[in-house]
Formats: C-alpha cells, structure tokens, sequence
C-alpha cells in the first residue's frame, strides 16, 4: 500500500466484519467495513456536488464518531486536504485555523453552537441523512506520495498554531514503521477509542492500524468513567491508546473503590495475607477489562515509573512510545515482548535518531516536509539533510532505548545557571501527601528564572507550606522550589490528552487569581445560557435553573449531555430538579456527583421463557376478560407489513385499558416482541399510605411480567428509561409509549411531552402512529368499572424522522395521530 487510498482499497475485503462501533449512551450502532467504504464514497460525491474540487481544505470539528472518520475518508477519496480541530478547541481557534487554511467547507458538531464564520458547514450529525440520498462515488482521486493529506494544527507553547504538513507518504511510512516495530494487531482485535481523532496518535494508532488489519473500533459519545467501563466488560477490547493522564484516572477510581470499602490499608500491607488478598482484588480488577484485554498503549507524555508499576502489577502491558505531530506521529516506542520502565524505547524501523546538545533529533520518510505557508517556523524546526528538532531533552542507553527528560522549551535556567527539569519535581509533588495535581513552571525574575510550583489540594486539609518543604527535603539544594501558589479551579487547563498548558498557567497566573477563577466560571456560563437562551448577565450562582432561567425537561436533558462531554463526568439527570441553582450546579461538576437510578429497569421479562408465560396469561386471562367488555376493530394493520422491526408505536391515551387493546390488535409475532412504558410516579411515587405502596409495587411487578411494562419518569432520571430503552431496540424490541403522559378526559388529544422528540433522535427507528377510539365510553377516566362498547385500534403509516428537530419531531407525530 503506497497511499491512504490503497488503505481504504482493502475495505471491501472485510465485507461485514464490524469496523467502526458506536456507544452514544443509548444505543450501540454498527457499521461494516462495506458499509465504511460506501459511507465514504458517498461523502466524496457530496463533497463534488457541493463544489469542493481536490486541494481544498475541509475542517473537521467535531467529537469522535463513526461518521467523522466517513467524512474524513471521503475527503480523503476527493482528493481534499483534511484539516481536523480539537472538538475542546473554542471557537477563536478554530476561527483562526479556517483563516489559515482558506478552509472551503467546515463539518462541525451541533454542539458547539456557533458555526465558523466565512465558511459554509454542515452539521456532521446530519450527514447520516444527507448521505443516505447519495449514490457511491466512483471518480476516486489518485493520490501521490508527496500530496498533502492533512493539515494538524499544534498550539505551542504560546498558543500560535502552526499547521503540520502530512502527506500521504509520510502517514503510510509511519503505519509501516507502527506495523513493523509492535506486529501483534490481528484481525479479532477491538479497540477502545478515548484520545481525539484530530490527534495524531489516536489518528495513528487509533484508526490507521486497527483499519489496516480489518479490526474494530469503538467510539464512544462521551468519554466519562462509566462509559469507559461499560465497554469494557461489554466490548471485548483488546486494546486502547491513551495518555498517562488517563491511566492516572483509572488508577484513582481503582483506590478510590477500594478506599470506599475499606480495602484500601489491606490492600497496601506488606503481609502475607495482604500479598495473597492483592492477587485476588487484582483479579477481580482484570476481569472489569474483559477476557482478552492486551494493552494499553501509552504516549503523549512521559508515564512515571510509578504508574507503570502499579498496572504491570495488576498483570497488565503498557507499551509507551513516544512522538510528534511533525513524525505523523511516532518516533519511538518500547514493543509487546519488552517493556523498560522510565524508557520511551526503540527508535522504529526506518527511523534514524541522534542527540545534539542533549536536543533529540530525528530523520525518517515519516517527517513532516514543514509547516504549512510558515517558512520562518518550517527553517527553525527542520534542518538540512532531513533532520527534524524535535524539541525534546534526551539520552539513548546502552541498549539504544531513549530516556527523555522535558521540552527544551520548558526546561527551567535557575539564577545559578542550573538545568531544572519540571516533569521530574512534578512527579515527586504528586506522589506527595495533599496534592491532587500539581505543575512546575519557571518565573523569571530578572535574575533567572525561580522554580515555582502550582498546586491542586486534594482536600485533605494539609498546609502547602509543608508540602512544599517535604518536596524540598528531598530535592538538590541547586533544584529546590522557591515560589509556589494554589490553583482555584478544579483542573488545571489541558489539551485533550490531557498535557498542562503550563503557558495558559503562567500567563493566568501572571495576570491574577481573579483571571483564573472566571475562567472556570465563564465555561459553565457559556453552557448554560446556551441551552436555556439566557442572557449570560442573567446566570448569576442564585438564578434556579427552571424558574429563572426556563430550563425545560428537554433542555435538562441536553444539558447533562453536554456537560458530562465537557467534563468527562458521570452525572445523573435526576440531581438537577426544579430548585437547583446554577450555585448547586457548579458543585455537582466540582463534586463530579454520581447517581444511579432507583427505578427498576429489567431486562429479563425480554427473555423467551417469560415471553411464553405472558402469551400463556394472554390466553387464559387477559383476553377472555377485555373480550369481555371490548368488541374490537382493527384497521391499518397492513402498514406492519413494510416496516421492519424495531419500531416506535405511538399511541393516544384514553385509558387504562389502551395497553392491553394494542396488544390484542397487534399480530402475535409483533406483539410479543414489544414493551411498554409507564408513568413511573404512579407506581413508585404517587401512594398515599403504606397499604397503597404495596398494592402499586404488586402491580408493577406483576406488570413488568404479564404485561412487559418499564417505567419511564415524567419529573425526574428521563434518560435512565431512555438507557434502557436503547438496550432494547438493539436487541430488536419494539416499544410502545403515550405521549400524551396521562389518560384524556374527553377523549380529545392532550399536548405530547417534549420527551417524545429526544426519545425519536435518540433511537432513531421508525415512529408508528395509533389511534384508539371508543375506550373513552368503555372504560373512562374516573370510572370504577368497564361497560361493554366497540373500540377500533387503527395503525398508521410509519413515520421517518431525519433532519428534523425534536419539537417538529412532537409536532408532526401528534397531528399524524389526531388525523387518522
């Protein structure tokens, strides 16, 4: 394979092997490797049709998901530059990126909220629906090895972004290089997907290896601890690329668990019974990873030997390698069969390395031929001959493997004309007791620059003075800190995988304590008035978000979403009720509060043997006693016939007899296949007496068995029933809901819940409308027992949502039943 588009010419020959997998939080969504390779074509005829011709340039901005990686191969098979931004990245960034590059087309997430101005957009969640209209495009682009492929833009330490020049030869040297130096990737191979694709060692190792071996990728929505977990144990994954930071997060659930349950001093003793109790924790932790968990790769920054240990002692490989953007990425990295502690490895195959003054070096078809129309940095950083400064201090051992010790640019001149390296003060802080996180930077004073240390607490109390002379204690005298602050925010500022940006740190310093917490501040702001439309004058910490502000049911919803994705956080929709205030939220994210619902979502009444005892109640006690009382009509039942399961039926809702009607009008093998959801505070919150409490949870129970009914809240832990509903459609059910949420009294319509649209979107099955008439005279609102009367369940054509909104979803839905 000489270019990308030979890669992509391989897809076909996987067929339907599963390529790219999709956790959105409610449903799992697969896509083939026959369905990529169509994907993509039809992307690149769009782009033609759209007027974008090859060596134009196409934004990406946007979170992972399998159709970012469809629209960056049908650029790639247009012949157009890709030019991917951080979906973290603001939108001044990105603004001045589109500047850079004279982009032509930006295809950026609906989540943002603001699009690049000059550039027209489409919104990548939209792009399902666009493409399903296109036909594969067949004038596929003939790509050179010298032809740009993509543009990536580093910020560097003082934020100016370059643009990184990668060409079609430079990505397939690196996957050769990857393929060559670590070839243990097979085709059964799955792997987790946690750093940014508009980084290059996700890109790489993420994307272009897994693709190259017929393997299967996971994305996920939003990359928060329970997520990760969940697919972990769910997916089989055999692999994840991460940074240290990440592995760092892992590790603290880990012992925050064990903490929690009091495991913690057990676990850490040096006793026999101790060594014996940690073998068997650690294998409880190997089995939340899944059977055939292999590694993680780990690169972006150094990865200490502590935390090292700490997963090779639970049993796991950490490969860490090591590279640049300007490498496409990788320079370096230890292999499976090897692994040296504090060692970023090898140099790869076709990869050349020397020092210069400490400064790494290095040559290889891999490098970047520059900077894009930035001469003066593209002279600065490559030198004659093909030698790449990488900026990184350095030393190879005996046996060839790099040790690296900073950033040149970070590297600290004290007064006395001593090297101090802040990586290495950093990792003694943070294994000090009452630090969380801590950063070391240089404040140069006139005199040569002071070594000063920004400090995270971790809340337990301890003076910073004391952590500052125990970190001293320990250091050379010529290396010791001098100056120290304490950071107000929750989380120093970071790049997606999760580097300090130590120049936003000394700069936010500099100009003030103040600067810093509105930083933090202005972030939950921003967010918040966007999904309410509030004047940000008006998000005071006192402002309730409903009262004040009108966060609707809808709005809280997409409110969670967006905050669990900003701050990688598990965060339930039932904590945020009608008198929490913006104050009350800003402590959840802090606190990262968790809490899982109490509703009790089954899955077993799905399973065949249940199945088989409620069509054995419907024959022998349900329907002998509505044939009773209903003499039922049925028209429309045809429109089943073209629709192909999971579906949504929709019904209006007159009465309590409306769920057993529809079921006895449905056709067996459509009925037994469908569950139903019901207004939960009916049987968990709305009882007056003990004796009512138990009489509704009999009811429920017997429901959840001889009816397959779930709850679904109306007030409080919406997506909790919409979690479960997810599960159900992927395992091929259909549901039914009332959107009207309580029985009408007259029989006329009432308004639909605006859950309804979000349910649609979401799900994103065929909506099937009902009518019911004549149960409101059978067995009305209010009355005590049934009177016999005809009753017709009437079935609509399926309705297909795409582009529209969830208001218009509710709107088109309720008038589709209101006139039939």
């Amino acid at each position: 394979m000489n270019n990308l588009i030979d890669l992509f010419g391989t897809f076909p020959s996987w067929g339907d092997r599963p390529a790219l997998i999709y956790r959105t939080g409610i449903r799992r969504r697969v896509m083939t490797y026959a369905e990529l390779h169509n994907n993509a074509r039809r992307m690149a005829g769009w782009l033609a049709s759209a007027g974008v011709v090859p060596g134009d340039r196409l934004i990406i901005w946007a979170p992972n998901s399998p159709w970012w990686v469809v629209a960056f191969w049908g650029a790639i098979l247009r012949g157009v530059i890709v030019v991917p931004i951080d979906f973290a990245a603001g939108f001044e960034r990105s603004q001045v990126i589109a500047r850079l590059t004279s982009a032509r087309l930006a295809i950026q997430s609906k989540a943002k909220g603001e699009t690049i101005a000059g550039v027209p957009s489409l919104f990548i969640e939209d792009l399902p629906h666009i493409l399903s209209e296109e036909l594969p495009f067949e004038a596929i682009h003939a790509a050179e090895l010298p032809e740009i492929a993509e543009l990536i833009y580093t910020s560097g330490t003082t934020g100016a972004p370059k643009g990184v020049i990668l060409t079609h030869g430079n990505l397939m040297a690196n996957l050769r290089q990857v393929n060559s130096h670590i070839p243990v990737v097979r085709q059964e191979y799955q792997f987790l997907s946690c750093l940014p694709l508009s980084h290059m060692f996700e890109q790489m190792g993420g994307l272009f290896i897994p693709l190259s071996h017929g393997s299967s990728i996971v994305y996920l929505r939003t990359i928060k601890p329970s997520a990760l977990m969940e697919a972990f144990s769910s997916e089989d994954i055999h692999a994840v690329i991460v940074v240290p930071r990440l592995l760092q997060l892992l590790k603290n659930s880990i012992e925050r668990e064990l903490a929690a349950k009091g495991l913690a001093p057990l676990y850490r003793g040096a006793t026999p019974f101790s060594t014996i109790f940690r073998k068997l924790i650690n294998s409880q932790i190997r089995n939340k990873f899944g059977t055939h968990f292999q590694l993680f790769v780990s690169g972006g920054s150094a990865l200490s030997q502590d935390l090292f240990r700490f997963w090779a002692d639970l049993g796991f490989r950490v490969v860490e390698g090591y590279g640049l953007t300007e490498c496409s990425p990788v320079l370096a990295a230890n292999t499976f069969d090897r692994q040296t502690p504090g060692s970023v490895g090898l140099p790869l195959p076709g990869v050349e390395v020397i020092f210069e003054k400490g400064e790494l070096l290095a040559r290889g078809e891999n490098i970047s031929p520059g900077y894009f129309e930035n001469e003066e940095a593209t002279n600065q950083a490559f030198m004659p001959g093909g030698w790449f400064r990488t900026g990184d201090l350095g030393e190879s051992d005996a046996n060839g493997f790099i040790h690296l010790r900073g950033r040149r640019k970070e590297l600290i001149v004290t007064g006395a004309g001593i090297n101090v390296y802040p990586d290495e003060i950093e990792e003694l802080l943070n294994k000090i007791q009452g630090v969380r996180e801590a950063c070391v930077i240089g404040f140069d004073k006139g005199e040569g620059e002071e070594v000063h240390a920004v400090l995270i607490p971790d809340g337990n109390g301890r003076m910073p003075i004391e952590i500052i002379q125990e970190a001293n204690a320990r250091l050379d005298d010529l290396q010791r800190i001098t100056g120290f602050s304490l950071w107000p925010e929750a989380d120093f500022p970071k790049t997606t995988t999760m580097k300090v940006q130590k120049y936003l740190v000394k700069k936010l310093l500099v100009e003030g304590m103040e600067t810093a917490t509105l930083h933090s501040e202005d972030r939950l702001t921003a967010i918040v008035a966007k999904i309410t439309g509030s004047s940000p004058d008006l998000i005071t910490e006192d402002a309730s978000l409903v009262a004040s502000l009108g966060l609707t049911s809808l709005g809280k919803l997409e409110l969670v979403n967006v905050l669990e994705q900003e701050f990688r956080l598990d965060l339930d929709d039932a904590l945020i009720g009608p008198q929490t205030k913006i104050s009350d939220l800003r402590a959840l994210v802090s606190r990262r509060d968790k809490r899982f619902s109490s509703d009790k979502f089954r899955s077993w009444p799905n399973t065949r043997p249940v199945q088989v005892l409620r069509e054995v109640c419907d024959y022998t006690l349900h329907f002998p006693l509505l044939d009773t009382f209903v003499v039922l009509k049925v028209s429309g039942i045809e429109h089943l016939s073209g629709v192909k399961p999971p579906v949504l039926f929709i019904a209006n809702h007159v009465s309590y007899l409306d769920q057993p009607t529809i079921m006895r009008a449905l056709p067996k093998a459509w009925r037994y296949n469908t569950a139903t959801a019901v207004w939960a505070e009916f049987f968990f919150k709305n009882f007056r007496n003990v004796f009512q409490k138990m009489w509704k949870r009999f009811t429920y129970d017997y429901g959840s068995v001889a009816l397959n009914l779930f709850p679904l809240p109306q007030s409080y832990g919406f997506r909790s029933s919409l979690v479960h509903m997810g599960g159900l459609v992927d395992r091929g059910r259909n549901i039914l809901v009332f959107p009207e949420g309580e029985r009408s009294a007259t029989g006329e319509m009432l308004t639909f819940k605006e859950g309804l649209g979000i349910m649609v979107k979401e799900l994103d099955i065929p909506v099937v409308p009902i009518k019911i008439k004549g149960l409101e005279r059978v067995f009305p609102r209010g009355a005590g027992w049934p009177k016999r009367g005809i009753v017709t369940v009437v079935f609509g054509k399926p309705l297909r949502f795409g582009l529209e909104s969830p208001h218009e979803i509710v709107e088109i839905s309720r008038k589709a039943i209101k006139i039939m």
